[in-house]
C-alpha cells in the first residue's frame, strides 16, 4: 500500500520535475510553414539571466526563389503544462525586401522532447493577424547542439562583436 501510495505521489508530482528541466543553449532545427509547404532552417538560443529566460531567434524564408532572414529578440517561459512558449519581442536585423509590419509576432508553443541522447523542442508556431496579414501556421523541429561553430546566429553575434554577451554555459 505504502509502495502504491508512493508510486501514484510520483505520477503526479512527475509534470513539476519536467518544468525544470534545463532549456537554456542552442537549438538548431528547421521551421516549416503551411502556406508554402516548405522547411527552413531555424536557430533558437536561449539563455538565463537571474530567473528570467530570454533568447533570439534566427528564421530564413524564400520569396521568388531568394533566401530572406530575420534575427529577433524573443521572450521564452513554461507553463505550468511543461510546454516552451517563445514571444517575438523586437526584430533585431533582417533583410527583407520591404519594411516589415511592426504589429506582427510569432508565438511558438513547444514541448520538451528527451529522445534518447538529444533534446528536442518541438511543436507549433502561429503569428497573429492584422490589417494587412492573415495568420502563418507551421511547426518548428529544434535540436539542442553543443557546438556553436556552425551556428549563423553565433556567426552574427560574433560579427558585431557582442557574443560574449549572448554566451551560454551549458
Amino acid at each position: 500500500m505504502k509502495q502504491f501510495l508512493l508510486s501514484s505521489a510520483l505520477l503526479y508530482l512527475l509534470p513539476l520535475f519536467s518544468h525544470t528541466q534545463e532549456i537554456t543553449g542552442l537549438w538548431k532545427g528547421t521551421m516549416y510553414n503551411d502556406s508554402t509547404k516548405e522547411s527552413m532552417p531555424y536557430e533558437l538560443l536561449i539563455k538565463k539571466d537571474k530567473s528570467k529566460l530570454t533568447g533570439f531567434t534566427h528564421s530564413w524564408f524564400l520569396i521568388e526563389g531568394k533566401e530572406y532572414y530575420g534575427i529577433k529578440k524573443v521572450k521564452v517561459s513554461v507553463a505550468r503544462d511543461g510546454k516552451i512558449v517563445i514571444k517575438d519581442d523586437e526584430l533585431i536585423e533582417n533583410n527583407y525586401p520591404v519594411l516589415p509590419d511592426k504589429n506582427v509576432h510569432q508565438l511558438n508553443v513547444l514541448d520538451l522532447v528527451n529522445n534518447e541522447n538529444e533534446n528536442v523542442l518541438d511543436g507549433p508556431f502561429v503569428t497573429n493577424t492584422t490589417r494587412k496579414f492573415m495568420e502563418l501556421t507551421g511547426h518548428i523541429s529544434i535540436k539542442r547542439v553543443s557546438t556553436f561553430t556552425e551556428s549563423s546566429l553565433m556567426q552574427y553575434f560574433k560579427k558585431k562583436g557582442v557574443e560574449n554577451e549572448v554566451a551560454v554555459i551549458h
